[in-house]
């Protein structure tokens, strides 16, 4: 009926193609085993298989990888890269966040530059990878021990303090009966 680089109207304007381009096409400054990679790795973190990252998962992710952010700099980081503005984080946009990453145009992104610049997966392997995974997951896990560790000594001392004083009113009540 018509040239798709016209539109019905005759005008010279190309007629917007709805092709989807490959992520290693697209993604083409990091490796092919990098790019699988970052996709297992957005995989593992979108807990409800709903093939979006949501500002929760992020969260979660972020501290499990030692890098735990504020809940502003979480919302600017999805806002960066949400392209159709729906408040989560698609595969495509994920691998966005590296490429802005690598390239410092994020303000959050350690963990993230670290992983596109350092790993690299072509040299060190996806066990490596993985290695770099598993050493930032334990080293967070310590670290939330020693702090869970911390806390429950501190409600204890409360409890102990909270069971001193009510031993202390008992007492102070039972005296006056006897005065």
């Amino acid at each position: 009926m018509f040239d798709e680089n016209f539109s019905k109207f005759g005008e010279n304007v190309p007629l917007k193609m709805n092709k989807k381009i490959s992520l290693y096409a697209e993604f083409s400054e990091f490796s092919r085993k990098q790019i699988q990679y970052f996709v297992d790795t957005f995989k593992k973190y979108d807990e409800d298989q709903d093939n979006f990252i949501d500002f929760n998962e992020l969260k979660r992710m972020m501290e499990k990888l030692g890098e735990a952010q504020t809940h502003i700099a979480l919302k600017e980081l999805i806002k960066k890269v949400d392209e159709d503005q729906d408040g989560k984080i698609s595969q495509r946009e994920f691998l966005l966040i590296f490429r802005l990453a690598a390239s410092g145009e994020l303000a959050c992104s350690e963990v993230f530059k670290t992983l596109a610049e350092s790993v690299d997966v072509s040299k060190e392997g996806v066990l490596g990878a993985a290695n770099f995974f598993q050493a930032k997951i334990e080293e967070q896990t310590k670290l939330s021990r020693f702090e869970e560790e911390m806390k429950e000594e501190k409600e204890e001392k409360k409890r102990l303090e909270e069971e001193k004083k009510a031993r202390r009113e008992k007492f102070l009540a039972s005296k006056s009966i006897f005065h």
